[in-house]
């Protein structure tokens, strides 16, 4: 077979057809399958004002051999003349009739749960909400294409070499206790220490040890109220970041830009009985307020970044307004020179879609806010990061496990040996699913009178044991961004078989990053030699993506 008669594969062999409301959650999912969209996204009009409402389609159109194609909120009466015979794979609701095609419905709606997940997310406390809904959609789409599609070509959101992503992150709240009021969350430390440390104690929830050490913390700490040594939570920092050096690992820290700002209670808290004294000025409750000014700390922020962590922000009002978000940005990354800077919202408050939206003006790489405080599970159904549908630059890094959440006495409240196994199984969806675990421990969890820092340790010894890159966002959402542009193309010539892998140009790289996963669903027994190390599945082979990777395969295809 001479070159101009090679066989070419690639993503040309997936088609999709939706409404135009779904344009952008189908781009999205898209990317989220690891397929390029290139041109194969068909926008379907449907209202009389528009050019296309019916229309057949074009000669152009009806020529592309599609062998599977996705449809959603369409009539499949648009979809005449098509060439060969592709799967048609309904997504979501259609309307007219084609006998000609040959149809499997999924069992799900895949446009407007998708746009739900990702937009607004769950509530904690719907059903199932410790399962990836949304992975486990895409992974059922993934099964029909690897029955459908010859030789069907993916990258995978795992990069080569590991088996899931998992970043650490830490929300500062408070860096010293002698450095705020003798109010709620001052004294608030004292009736942890003391009542519920004795409770904790009695159900076994801390050793003996850690109990009497509690007590003699609060000492301490009344000492340094006054001016003598340092107090429990200004050790706290210190402890977390010597745990993680030894570890080998890094996180993201998220801090306060501005001190003694409570900030804009969201319209649906301004109900909550608890807040009544708050409404009349819709300002948050006053302990939201965090009491250290961070323009002080410049030197310890730099200091992170030059040791490999990443400092961000921890957000007051930059969820309501772009002056806020630009504000809040523009402090932290004047203090550390870094313009990539990630923020999550203080007490995750947030109103989808306009925060989204806000947040990017506002000039921030990612958001990770959207997760629970009652709940360790999937707010938007994944572990992939991902862009909101009303943005075009802003990632959403969703967040998964937070200490509170296990340990805390208003949640769970469990023990240490069960909020390990109550987290565990969210790392057991990412070795099945792939994406990114995002864990958030305070730095307060590191001392007394929590002592959470053993869970956390845990964690990260399990995605190590897994096979998990830990790695800080910013180097995470730079491996998604280079997956998004990135375009794999298989040409096969008898029994050499060339995939040729591109990246856009403009896409981040840094020498940390690992490399993508190229995914070629084959028998792998077919293979007979290949330029690079390969890894084998049950009908697959992967490999890491290269500018080209050549094959011997037998038989002829």
């Amino acid at each position: 077979m001479s070159e101009a008669q090679a066989k070419v594969c690639g993503s040309g062999q997936i088609g999709y057809y939706v409404s135009a409301q779904l344009e952008s959650i189908y781009r999205e999912i898209a990317g989220l399958l690891g397929v390029s969209l290139g041109t194969n996204l068909r926008v379907v009009f449907e209202t009389e004002k528009e050019a296309r409402v019916g229309a057949p389609l074009s000669d152009n159109e009806a020529s592309w051999d599609y062998a599977v194609i996705l449809v959603d909120g369409i009539s499949l009466s648009y979809l005449k003349c098509l060439a060969g015979n592709p799967l048609i794979l309904v997504c979501g609701p259609v309307s007219g009739e084609n006998p000609s095609l040959r149809l499997k419905t999924l069992a799900f709606n895949l446009g407007q749960e998708g746009t739900r997940l990702l937009m607004d997310g769950r509530e904690y406390s719907e059903k199932d909400v410790s399962r990836p809904s949304l992975d486990l959609m895409l992974e059922e789409i993934r099964k029909v294409l690897h029955q459908e599609v010859k030789n069907y070509l993916e990258l995978p959101p795992i990069p080569w070499g590991y088996a899931y992503a998992m970043t650490l992150t830490h929300d500062i709240d408070i860096l010293s206790l002698k450095e705020m009021p003798i109010a709620r969350t001052f004294l608030g430390y004292f009736y942890r220490s003391s009542v519920l440390n004795w409770k904790r104690w009695r159900a076994g929830k801390v050793e003996t040890s850690e109990h009497f050490r509690t007590i003699w913390e609060m000492a301490r700490t009344w000492a340094a109220k006054f001016g003598l040594g340092q107090d429990v939570w200004q050790r706290a920092l210190p402890t977390l970041l010597a745990l993680e050096k030894r570890l080998g690992v890094r996180s993201s820290l998220y801090f306060m830009s501005f001190p003694e700002q409570p900030g804009i209670l969201p319209e649906h808290l301004r109900k909550d009985k608890e807040h009544d004294k708050e409404k009349e000025t819709n300002s948050a409750p006053a302990n939201r307020a965090s009491f250290y000014d961070v323009a002080q700390h410049k030197n310890l922020l730099t200091s992170l970044e030059a040791g490999g962590w990443e400092a961000g922000v921890h957000g007051i009002d930059a969820w309501h307004d772009v002056p806020a978000a630009r504000a809040e940005h523009g402090r932290i990354a004047g203090l550390t020179g870094q313009a990539e800077i990630g923020i999550r919202m203080h007490w995750l408050y947030f109103q989808s879609p306009d925060s989204f939206r806000v947040l990017e003006e506002g000039g921030f790489q990612y958001d990770s806010t959207f997760g629970f405080n009652e709940v360790v599970g999937f707010r938007a159904g994944t572990l992939q990061p991902y862009h909101p549908l009303n943005c075009q630059t802003l990632w959403e890094l969703p967040l998964h496990i937070q200490d509170g959440a296990l340990m805390g006495e208003e949640y769970f409240d469990l023990n240490r040996e069960d909020a390990f196994h109550k987290a565990k199984p969210i790392l057991d969806w990412a070795k099945r699913c792939g994406g990114a675990v995002s864990l958030l421990w305070h730095n307060q969890s590191f001392t007394a009178p929590r002592f959470w820092g053993e869970v956390y340790e845990r964690l990260i010894a399990q995605g190590r044991r897994d096979g998990a890159w830990i790695a800080v966002p910013r180097d995470v959402l730079r491996w998604f961004t280079i997956r998004r542009k990135s375009e794999a193309i298989l040409t096969i010539e008898g029994t050499q078989w060339r995939i040729a892998w591109t990246a856009d140009p403009a896409a981040p790289s840094a020498p940390q990053i690992p490399p993508l996963r190229i995914r070629l669903h084959l028998e792998p027994s077919r293979v007979q030699s290949a330029s690079v190390p390969y890894e084998v599945g049950i009908g697959y082979i992967d490999f890491p993506a290269q500018t080209l990777v050549t094959l011997e395969v037998e038989g002829e295809d």
